[in-house]
């Protein structure tokens, strides 16, 4: 019996959720069930708080789980190197590292375990801003990957599945052994950090009993690290749920049918393309890209022998359309590549060849569209994903 196989415009998730996603799920759903949120409908942007409430908020909310995880790194490192000053000249050498070794066990999982907890509540209460706290409604993308799954990712730092569609690969320029560096680096970065600033400190000034003294500056460097990881997990969390808002308003807002009627077949095919290189030059499946993707794909017609995310193929198709519908897709570009939160070295080395002359124009708005996601200035935002057909 032949096997057939799927469809290019399946939407494939190569690895099931892990264990940390599906708790982080779980306890996302719990926090919905006791606010009474779980049920609540989707809220439209103008319906949520002016911009200087939300950013306001949205910082308070920051600051606030970054100074929890300062404290809870200082804490939890200050144990044991309390324990080792304490008792390693007054204890036997195995009894004192069998000691020292318990301690350092039960203190990171007491600081692992708080930083998940942190980084949950925190991205919770950022989904309470934009209206995202409903635990069952909401879904964006297909199969496992409903609002929830998205934020528990970004809570925890659990990378985003790898995505089979239209046959996109956001990784064809990433080499895997640069992909191992930035994991690994990454994971060593607190110990290489405390390890080089008390080597330099040893050097410059310690002798005797001066160099174990050094030993306390893994305090605040711990803390420091910790702060910064729930910093990037709140401002994760803001560029997903506000891309999401995003995402949708220009679906079901601007692409009315209306507006769709005046497409040619060749611009709709340019509006597939320009997300889809967008995730090409921008290295990452991220969702909000998926999401504004799948919105359009479920729009438009799609071809099964088309290489959607070919750079030379999206430029040359922009000579191809007319002036207005150009001025469309530079729109939409620009927009699809603030909506990662970051502008890569391909992004900006790529996109002056797209925009040519409308160059600074574009490369502007895409900039302080990132910086209004980022920073919870969702209306204004709203405003500069405006996709017409006139340029800038």
């Amino acid at each position: 019996m032949t096997e057939t196989l799927p469809s290019k415009t399946s939407y494939i998730r190569e690895e099931s959720p892990g264990f940390l996603e599906r708790i982080g799920v779980r306890y996302y759903r719990y926090l919905a069930k006791k606010s009474g949120t779980a049920d609540i409908d989707n809220i439209h942007i103008d319906d949520l708080a002016p911009d200087i409430t939300l950013k306001a908020l949205a910082s308070n909310i920051t600051i606030f789980a970054a100074v929890i995880a300062f404290a809870i790194g200082a804490l939890t490192t200050f144990v044991s190197i309390w324990v080792e000053w304490t008792f390693k000249d007054t204890m036997e050498t195995v009894p004192y590292y069998l000691l020292y070794g318990s301690v350092l066990i039960i203190m990171l999982i007491l600081e692992m375990g708080v930083l998940f907890w942190l980084g949950l509540k925190t991205v919770y209460s950022l989904a309470c801003l934009t209206g995202h706290n409903q635990a069952t409604k909401g879904s964006c993308l297909p199969g496992d990957d409903a609002v929830p799954n998205i934020l528990a990712r970004a809570a925890l730092e659990v990378p985003d599945p790898i995505i089979e569609y239209l046959g996109i690969d956001p990784l064809k320029h990433l080499s895997k052994s640069k992909l191992f560096l930035v994991a690994f680096l990454y994971k060593a970065k607190v110990a290489l950090s405390s390890f080089v600033v008390k080597f330099i400190l040893v050097r410059l000034f310690g002798k005797g009993e001066v160099r174990n003294a050094f030993s306390w500056v893994a305090i605040p460097i711990t803390g420091i690290w910790d702060a910064f990881t729930l910093y990037k997990v709140a401002r994760e969390a803001r560029l997903r749920l506000f891309g999401n808002k995003l995402a949708a308003h220009i679906a079901n807002d601007m692409l009315t049918d209306d507006f769709i009627a005046q497409l040619s077949p060749k611009a709709q095919e340019g509006s597939i393309r320009a997300i889809a290189t967008m995730m090409v030059l921008a290295q990452h499946y991220h969702p909000n890209m998926l999401i504004l993707l799948l919105r359009l794909t479920t729009t438009f017609n799609i071809k099964e022998d088309c290489e959607y995310d070919n750079w030379d193929d999206f430029v040359s198709l922009l000579d191809e359309v007319s002036n207005e519908e150009r001025n469309f897709l530079l729109d939409l570009l620009c927009v699809s590549a603030a909506f990662d939160g970051h502008l890569s070295r391909l992004e900006k080395f790529h996109l002056p060849l797209a925009f040519k002359e409308h160059t600074a124009v574009y490369m502007q708005r895409s900039e302080r569209l990132k910086n209004c996601l980022l920073n919870g200035q969702l209306h204004e935002a709203k405003v500069l994903c405006t996709l017409d057909f006139e340029p800038g």
